[in-house]
């Protein structure tokens, strides 16, 4: 993938993509390539979706992961190899919302029962 990594190294340059983001970008697309052992100009959508049921459904990575993959090869085929990304035939994975943590009364009031009261300075 020597060529057209460098292609897509500079592509990701030219977006002004942060240096993490291109590293994870070129990691990802590098995975998916070894998993087909070949060269992603040689595999289309029907090898896409195998490799990100492969993700979810085998490796079981987390979402963000699954989605960062996606992204990777969204930004390869659309901007590398200027192949049009349909997508309806590759969707994206839907990120699980949490709720936050919340406290009830008796929490709340257990930390503060544990605090000090600490005057406040004096300011003259």
């Amino acid at each position: 993938m020597g060529k057209l990594r460098e292609q897509m190294k500079g592509d990701l340059e030219l977006k002004g993509l942060s240096p993490n983001t291109q590293e994870i970008y070129l990691r990802q697309v590098s995975q998916f390539s070894r998993h087909f052992k070949r060269s992603p100009y040689h595999l289309g959508e029907k090898e896409i979706k195998e490799y990100l049921l492969y993700l979810i459904r085998e490796k079981k990575v987390s979402t963000s992961t699954v989605n960062q993959s996606y992204h990777a090869l969204k930004f390869l085929y659309e901007k590398t190899l200027n192949r049009s990304w349909v997508m309806a035939r590759v969707p994206r994975v839907k990120s699980l919302k949490q709720l936050p943590v919340v406290l009830d009364r008796e929490e709340v009031e257990s930390l503060f029962s544990v605090t000090k009261q600490v005057p406040a300075p004096r300011l003259t």
